[in-house]
This record gives structure tokens, sequence and C-alpha cells, in this order.
């Protein structure tokens, strides 16, 4: 009996969509064994199972290499088609399908076009004089079988390659108001902007709002996004088959927007990309309210200090109100305690729902900031007037990250050991605390979920006492100038699997330790990505490079911070973010 090893060469996407030349130079090694095949399909997805996912209208070629099969043939399912030689990635892969060839055929190369959405079998029969026995390493067992038996005298060995394809996004949306529904767009409904005139209209009081309700299941979205220009909010993506709630203030007659289903590959989803849209066929007209004209939230600072917020309706131009905001500020750490006055009040130009203030004096992220009304003259479009409010407090302005991006500190760097949990050199774990003591290793880079990008940190633990095991991190000054000296707000978006019982975990900063954060996931919810931050402030006392031991940070679970956890825990880390918080003077 002959053993033989199966070879699995991955072309790149260059090679999938370029022409039947692809192969023409090939030569088979000498040494090859009895049965060997290339596919050609992505070499840069780590997955075996994506690979094997595929949009329909793909194409995918194949080539046998097997040498001393009596027979060798490729079978495919019915509407799945054999493609001619000769066309380009621009052609239409259609007009290239061979009729004569049916569902079987005993090339050597075959060029396969997927119109079948769902589970697709290919399958290479080879068919042989004597046994042979497969022996398939690789990950690449989870979507290809083979099955050997005996038939008619000779030895069969039958492979089949199994891919998933899905079929093309159908966008199908309904809107309804106050739970009726207003319109349905089912996805064989196809819109046409020029019959605008005949779509429905829609009355909303101004601040009132409408329902948009996504209905699409055919291609296997996993999103859902909304535009709607006169909408707040005007754009928001959501994910599939879920409700938005969009209100509308601009008095007018408006086109609804459009509405966009799409399939992208998140938090493990290994699903290929698809996009497809459609117009919403209806007329919002955002009539005067019957409702009072009050204060509606979205009170912020943008990053020029101005503070603004929104009111539920378009506010009439106005001057001389300043004397009737009171802008609160507090800030415990230096002891500043006082009102600081209005120096202009203002209709925003480019949204007339929202009013700006700016102060007389300057204002910090690290304030606590309430802004009250007292007056009575500032009046709609509608003719209502703004009843006073407050105080409300004013959500501050803080700025980006500034670890750099998609890297370190998102984990997306790969490379490595057990001892560096898979993440590059830039993290490091102290052999002798066992990071793979369990089999599977306690701290470990993976790609089936993340916040951004493609990677996060796995921690995950069996039914143990919480072992004593540190995650070294050498990138905090990874930015070109270094870490500036300055103090930081520090947060982690974490993904805490139901059932993980750890309440709290720490991050210390420095060799020796400066910094000694404590995160409480106590009350985080499981099952999803949330944005924890530390208990207190990160303070950075003198510039840091990267040469420098205080760049070190410790990823730290303790037992004796999670007294009484039990049972296996496992929470994913992404984004290490460190935000300037300024300090007042």
């Amino acid at each position: 009996m002959k053993n033989f090893n199966i070879y699995m060469l991955f072309f790149s996407l260059l090679l999938v969509f370029a022409c039947e030349e692809e192969y023409a130079d090939y030569t088979a090694p000498d040494d090859l064994s009895d049965v060997s095949w290339v596919v050609g399909l992505d070499p840069n997805n780590p997955s075996p199972e994506a690979k094997y996912k595929l949009n329909t209208g793909s194409y995918v070629p194949f080539m046998n290499l097997s040498q001393g099969a009596s027979s060798s043939e490729w079978m495919i399912e019915e509407g799945n088609y054999f493609l001619k030689t000769g066309f380009k990635a621009s052609d239409t892969l259609d007009n290239f399908i061979d009729e004569d060839l049916g569902t079987s055929m005993d090339h050597e190369k075959a060029f396969i076009l997927f119109k079948n959405s769902g589970t697709n079998t290919v399958r290479l029969i080879n068919k042989f004089k004597e046994p042979v026995t497969p022996n398939m390493s690789g990950n690449d067992s989870l979507v290809v079988k083979i099955d050997t038996y005996e038939e008619n005298g000779e030895y069969v060995v039958d492979t089949k390659f199994i891919f998933d394809v899905y079929a093309d996004v159908l966008p199908a949306f309904s809107v309804l108001q106050n739970g009726n529904e207003i319109i349905n767009v089912s996805e064989d409904d196809i819109i046409d902007i020029n019959d605008q005139n005949t779509w429905p209209i829609v009355e909303v009081e101004a601040a009132s709002s409408l329902t948009f309700k996504d209905n699409t299941t055919t291609g296997r979205p996993n999103r859902a996004e909304w535009r709607i220009v006169q909408g707040v909010p005007n754009q928001i993506i959501t994910d599939a088959q879920t409700e938005t709630e969009i209100k509308f203030y601009k008095l007018g007659t408006f086109n609804a927007g459009i509405f966009r289903s799409f399939r992208t590959p998140i938090q493990g989803d290994l699903a290929p990309q698809y996009s497809a849209q459609k117009i919403i066929p209806l007329k919002v007209k955002v009539i005067q309210s019957s409702q009072p004209f009050v204060y509606d939230g979205a009170l912020t600072e943008a990053a020029n200090e101005t503070i603004s917020f929104r009111v539920t309706g378009e506010v009439v131009p106005f001057a001389g109100q300043e004397s009737n905001f009171t802008v609160h500020v507090n800030n415990p750490t230096s002891g500043f305690n006082q009102d600081i006055p209005v120096q202009t009040a203002k209709v925003r130009a480019s949204d007339a729902t929202f009013i700006e203030l700016i102060l007389a004096a300057p204002i910090y992220n690290s304030d606590e900031i309430t802004v009250s009304y007292s007056g009575s003259s500032i009046e709609s479009a509608d003719s209502r007037t703004l009843e006073p409010f407050g105080p409300e407090l004013v959500q501050m302005h803080f700025g980006n990250n500034v670890l750099p991006a998609n890297s370190w500190a998102s984990f997306e760097l790969t490379g490595g050991n057990v001892d560096n949990a898979f993440a590059s050199s830039k993290y490091w774990i102290p052999p002798g605390q066992g990071n793979g003591q369990y089999g599977d290793l306690i701290y470990e880079r993976v790609t089936t979920k993340s916040y951004t990008g493609s990677a996060s940190m796995r921690y995950q633990i069996p039914d143990v006492s919480i072992p004593l095991i540190n995650l070294f991190g050498f990138g905090l000054a990874d930015s070109p100038n270094g870490l500036d000296a300055g103090t930081y707000q520090v947060s982690y978006w974490v993904f805490i699997e139901p059932g993980t019982t750890i309440n709290t975990f720490r991050t210390e900063f420095g060799n020796p330790t400066y910094g000694y954060l404590n995160f409480d996931i106590s009350t985080a919810p499981r099952g999803q990505w949330v944005k924890v931050t530390a208990d207190a402030p990160l303070v950075v006392a003198s510039k840091i490079t990267s040469s420098d031991a205080n760049r070190r940070t410790t990823l730290r679970i303790l037992d004796m911070d999670n007294p009484g956890v039990s049972g296996p825990q496992e929470i994913y880390f992404d984004e290490l973010s460190l935000v300037v918080i300024e300090n007042r003077p």
C-alpha cells in the first residue's frame, strides 16, 4: 500500500481573478506523491474556513496534479458551471460557461463558477490500480474531506472541497410611524429616483421620529446603514434586522434617504464582504410641533471650547441673550468653582436646531461644567418659545488616543512564540509563569474577535484558581516622539464571555511602577464589546522614549482582586487607549 501526501498550494487573490494563463507555466515537482492539487484561494487569509467562503458569481481555479491515476474527474453540483478558457477578470463570466460539459469533466484544469448559494461541494475523483492511504495535514481538513473506497477492482480517492457560498444581499426594509407601517420595500422591489413624484408623503412634527426597520435576510447580512440627510442622526450603522429611531427637526419636505445592507467580517464572522443599497421611496414633511420648545440634549464641548446643545426645533436667529445663560465650572483638583460668563450665544450656522455658547475664559476637559437657561425670548421657526432648563451637564471634549493606531496597543502586531502570546516581541510573559500550563494559552493574540482591526488579546483559564501571570508590553513610547509628560485617561475595549465572573483587572505602568490602575468590570455587560476606563488617571511625570524602562506596561488579573471566582474565565482585550486630560492651572 502506498502513502501519499497532499500539497495545498494557495495562490493570491490576483491569481484567483486572473485569466486561465495562471497555471500555464506550472510544472509538477518530481517528488510529487500520487494525489495532489492546486486551488486558487487567498493565501493571506489565516483561516482555512474563510478561504472557502465565497460570494455567488465567484469563480475558483483548480488544477489536478495527481500522478499514476487510471482516471480523474472533476464533479460539480447542478447550477454551478465549468468555464471555458480565455476570459479576463473584467469579463462577464456567464459568457464563458461551457455548456457542453454539464456537471463533470476530465480536464486537468478546472475553472468553476459558483452560482448556487449555500453549501457547495466540488469533487475530485481519482482512481488507482493499487490502494493508497490519505495523509492530509493542516487545518484545511476542516473544509476538504477525503474518502477512499474500492469500486470495480479500482481504488478510489474521492476528495471533496466544501465551499460556503453567500447569495447577493437583497435589501428589504420598512418605515413606521407610531407603530403604523408607512412603506414596506421587499427584496424584489426596484426603486427608481425618477418615480419620486409618486412616493408617499409622511408628516412628522418637528423633533418627532420615524422608525426605520431592516428586514433583509437574503445574503446573510450582518450590518445595516441608514443615511437620512435631514435626520438625527443623519447616518447610523446598526446590526442587521434591527429597528432604528431617527428624529427630524428641520421644517420642510425631503426625500427620506438611502438604506444599505451589507456583510462584513466582524468579531470572528468570516463572511465575505458584500454591500447593496436602495433608495427609500418616501418623502418626509416636517411640520410645526404641537409640543413645547425645549432643550433636547447633545450638550457638548467642541475642540475649540465652544459649548453647544440641541433644541426641539429650528431656532430663529437672536442676539443679546448671553446673560440668560449660566455656565458653572467646577474643578475639584484645582479648587476652581465659579461661573464663567457667556461671551457669545448664537444659532449654529450649519444647523439651526443647535445653539452655541462661546465663553469669556478658557475651559479644560478636567472641568465639570453645567449649563442653565432662564430667558423667555428665544423662539423657534414655528413660533414657539424656548422653555428654561438646567443645570445640565456638559460632555467634555477629549482628543484621540495618543498611542499609534493598528499597532502594539490594539494587538495588531503578530509574531514570536508562547512567551510573546504570539503578539510580537512587543509583549513578553516570563517563561516560568507558564502561559501554556493548561494546554491552551492563557494570554494569546487571536483573530476570532476584535473591536478594531483584526486581532485582540484573549485571556482564558479553565476552572482553576487565577494563576499569577503577567503580560508585559513594551510599546508605550512607540509613537515618533515618544510619550509626553502629562495626565492621561486610560481605557480598554473588552469582550467578556458570558459566565465569566472576574470582577477586576489591573494595568501597571513603568519599571519600577509609577502608575497603578484598576478596571472594574463587575457590572460590565457580557457577550459584547464595552469600553472600560481606569479608576484614576495616569500621571506621566516626564517624557518617555522608546529606550526608557518606563515604557513598560503590565496587564494583570490577580486572584487576590477577584475572591470567589470559579469556573472557566474568558476575556478579550483590545485598543488600549491613552487620552490627554487637560489640567486646569
